[in-house]
């Protein structure tokens, strides 16, 4: 079964490093005019959109997490990890719809200019993160639908198993052809089982009077 889940597992882990990795870089050039002169501001994912850098984590030991666990798990791992693309997709979305606001508590706390004016410029990093992100969430689908088979196809080889089981009816036929030679066979061994119980207690009865029950052998 984890040869089977094996190529989206990895994938998925792929996927979420590579969202990960994308908020380590920057994400927004912003240009601020200070009362002394302009600064450049160099804002990381990891700053302006800290819910992907968690998401990304998250989607990563869940990946990791799956590869460990069985079909139940795999497809509680598939929706944590399609929810946590998705949520991606929508910060990064967030963030370039309105850089000027994702930048600027990192451009505050470098400059110490809150709300000034300037320029915030988009690098191409955020729509890396855009693409991951979606890949990710792709993955997630793929790891409960690759669940979803592969208990199918237990479920399948059981149903075989127990029709295989069940289907008895040769085996049913020869036992009523031998029926009469089997019924001989118990008899004589009953017999003999009786015989030697009926010996025994004689032996026994001998050895209370005191006699040799090996007299007579």
């Amino acid at each position: 079964m984890l040869r089977r889940t094996a190529p989206a597992v990895l994938i998925t882990l792929l996927c979420a490093l590579a969202l990960f990795g994308t908020t380590a870089v920057a994400w927004i050039h912003a240009e601020v005019t200070t009362s002394l002169q302009p600064v450049t501001v160099d804002v990381k994912g990891t700053d302006a959109a800290p819910a992907v850098t968690a998401l990304g984590l998250v989607a990563a030991v869940a990946a990791v997490a799956s590869a460990l666990g069985g079909r139940v798990l795999r497809t509680v791992v598939g929706a944590v990890v399609a929810l946590a693309g998705a949520g991606a997709v929508a910060s990064v979305l967030a963030v370039t719809a309105d850089p000027r606001a994702a930048a600027q508590p990192t451009v505050g706390d470098q400059t110490g200019v809150i709300n000034g004016g300037g320029e915030y410029a988009l690098t191409g990093w955020p729509w890396a993160a855009v693409a991951a992100a979606v890949l990710l969430a792709l993955c997630g689908v793929w790891l409960v639908l690759v669940a979803q088979h592969v208990r199918r196809r237990v479920s399948q080889r059981y149903d075989r198993a127990a029709v295989t089981g069940t289907g008895a009816g040769p085996a049913e036929g020869d036992a009523g052809v031998s029926g009469p030679r089997a019924a001989g066979a118990a008899a004589s061994a009953g017999e003999t089982q009786a015989a030697e119980h009926a010996d025994d207690i004689d032996t026994w009865d001998a050895l209370t009077r005191g006699e040799d029950p090996t007299r007579n052998t």
